[in-house]
């Protein structure tokens, strides 16, 4: 598979799970920015050796995802044809161990180097690892939300030239990938946050010192249009004095006066996608005079808000979100009752009405102040 093809249709790939293999690799962090600092060679070596390793692997995975005992086909024949927020409504706990599954396609292998990183020994181009790790690792990767044995996935990984010895591990084809992989995951003090998110995306950056992302980390994987559009709204909130901030590892945060006012994304569901959300008002603050500023607008700006309102997906079994009322309709929303908008892959027609909502928002904050 060439990772470096722009495809951003749904109908390009083979099953979700496609979608969820190609974006993984797309947000892998290319060599010539994760070893801008590494200035070891051999270190460099290594690195390039385990980067050439997890994007061969995930090709591989790509074109031979039933080998890797990914769940190919499983969402869309639990869905067959129904609407999936529907089915979130309908069968949560069911749904949502369904996405889990789909959304771990790759997490299972990427969490098992880092296991092996994290307790292997290096001894020449070898990787040493107790039988009591061992036991310790396959515990863990075999997870309800990745339910594929160890000794599933090393079969699998075998075809990369990822061969298990009688102590622990040679890889045939890279075989100076380990000093990278045991350097990026002691960086990580345990499987979740920053530190674990750059092990995923191969950041070498986190090697030598603590690497905190920026926003053009954030913008790289997204196809080329969207790209342009994020930068276009970043540039804008920057020039009206707003801060991007990087508090969590899957979002810029945009604030005004220590306010939020928007958030960027290029996660999204099933693809990497460009998902901007706007804050209207949060259920502590006063949703009247949000909707009392929307009334003033035009109507044909009033009905595309309505389109965009950042309504609740059943993103989990433990709620299905809350109403509240926008211009006087009903609507389904979550984060305890907030008006908020939100735009998936915003189109260059939409940065208007965007620029609109987020000067509106200032305003708000300005008048709370």
């Amino acid at each position: 598979m060439d990772f470096n093809i722009e495809l951003t249709d749904p109908r390009d790939f083979p099953s979700t799970v496609h979608r969820r293999v190609y974006a993984f690799a797309k947000g892998i962090t290319p060599l010539e920015h994760s070893l801008a600092v590494v200035t070891d060679c051999n270190m460099r070596e290594s690195c390039t050796d385990y980067h050439n390793f997890i994007m061969d692997t995930l090709s591989d995975m790509y074109d031979n995802a039933e080998t890797y005992y990914l769940p190919v086909g499983q969402l869309e024949n639990f869905l067959c044809g129904r609407r999936l927020n529907g089915m979130k409504q309908k069968f949560p706990s069911k749904t949502k161990a369904m996405l889990s599954q789909e959304r771990n396609t790759t997490h299972g292998y990427i969490f098992l180097f880092y296991m092996l990183g994290k307790m292997g020994i290096m001894n020449g181009n070898s990787l040493i690892i107790s039988d009591e790790d061992m036991d310790i690792i396959s515990k863990n990767v075999n997870a309800p939300t990745s339910p594929i044995s160890l000794e599933k996935r090393l079969k699998a990984l075998a075809r990369m030239g990822f061969l298990r010895t009688d102590g622990g591990f040679v890889s045939t084809r890279y075989p100076n990938m380990f000093p990278a992989m045991c350097a990026l995951a002691n960086r990580a003090a345990k499987s979740s946050g920053f530190d674990f998110f750059l092990f995923s995306i191969c950041e070498f950056r986190n090697i030598y010192k603590k690497y905190r992302p920026s926003w053009e980390d954030y913008f790289r994987p997204l196809a080329a249009s969207q790209r342009e559009t994020a930068y276009c709204l970043h540039d804008f909130v920057v020039k009206n004095k707003m801060k991007p901030i990087i508090s969590t590892y899957w979002k810029i945060d945009y604030k005004y006066k220590g306010t939020q006012v928007m958030c960027i994304g290029s996660e999204g569901d099933r693809e990497r996608l460009l998902d901007v959300r706007i804050v209207g008002a949060y259920n502590w603050e006063n949703h009247t005079l949000v909707n009392n500023w929307l009334a003033k607008e035009s109507p044909e700006f009033q009905k595309l808000v309505l389109r965009h309102i950042w309504r609740c997906d059943a993103c989990s079994t433990l709620h299905l979100g809350m109403h509240i009322k926008v211009l006087g309709k009903r609507q389904r929303v979550c984060g305890g009752g907030q008006i908020g908008f939100r735009w998936r892959n915003p189109a260059t027609d939409d940065l208007e009405a965007i620029r609109k909502l987020i000067q509106l928002r200032c305003d708000f904050i300005d008048n709370l102040l």
